[in-house]
């Protein structure tokens, strides 16, 4: 371990994943640098998932099985086990698109930097797409950037944990939260993660429509920004599914 850069707590959360988990351990394990420590939340898993854990397991820090109350219940299991100064989410499934996160070296160690994030590649039928951030104001009505590409300061997640209250979008309402409150977010302007279609907030359903609404509704505290930002969330959906307020009669 290098103790003259920061420690990075990479997190991955699985569960009944045999087919897909072992490209993610790689992904982290083969990494070109070593100050990091990795942790596997699983839940429970029946299907091989923890075969393949223990294979690597002289790699791994940190892992458990055990059922829990749903991914963000997990991904909270993985915070309270983390050592480092940055935590990464890197789950079942998804992998690094970078050799060595020690490139992102100068914003580990600014002080002034709370969230870290990039772009993404996004594979969907084994074809990669590039998906660039957002502009950061977007974040007042939408995720502006994938999570698995970004890294966070541990203590802020240590100290607002994700909510269960919300099933795909905790993550977003952890980011809305610590943006509000005045947090620095710092683009890198290249593609951080893999990320494979298909996840628990890939598309758009009902429950989805209801708990972006509830956090952005929830997080702004002006009445004006309020029915703004909601307003730029609908209408950001309008040119993907035309039908999108359908749901709320269904």
């Amino acid at each position: 371990m290098n103790f003259n850069k920061p420690l990075i707590s990479i997190i991955t959360v699985s569960y009944n994943v045999v087919n897909t988990i072992e490209q993610t351990i790689l992904s982290i394990i083969n990494q070109n640098f070593d100050n990091y420590e990795y942790i596997i939340i699983d839940g429970g898993s029946q299907d091989g998932t923890l075969d393949i854990i223990k294979k690597y397991e002289d790699k791994i820090n940190f892992w458990v099985s055990e059922p829990d109350k749903g991914i963000y219940d997990a991904m909270n299991k993985g915070i309270l086990a983390a050592n480092g100064e940055w935590v990464s989410f890197m789950n079942a499934g998804d992998r690094f698109a970078i050799k060595d996160i020690n490139l992102l070296e100068k914003s580990f160690n600014n002080k002034n930097i709370d969230v870290i994030y990039g772009d993404m590649l996004m594979e969907k039928n084994q074809t990669l797409s590039l998906i660039k951030a957002s502009p950061l104001l977007q974040l007042n009505y939408s995720m502006n950037f994938c999570h698995q590409s970004c890294f966070v300061r541990t203590h802020l997640l240590k100290n607002m944990p994700f909510s269960l209250n919300y099933k795909i979008s905790a993550d977003y309402d952890f980011f809305l939260k610590i943006f509000i409150k005045g947090s620095n977010f710092y683009y890198e302007n290249c593609a951080i993660s893999v990320f494979e279609y298909g996840g628990i907030s890939s598309g758009i359903s009902k429950k989805y429509l209801v708990e972006r609404l509830s956090i952005i509704y929830d997080n702004h505290t002006t009445l004006k920004n309020k029915l703004t930002f909601t307003y730029k969330f609908l209408k950001m959906l309008v040119p993907f599914n035309r039908k999108t307020l359908s749901f709320f009669s269904k």
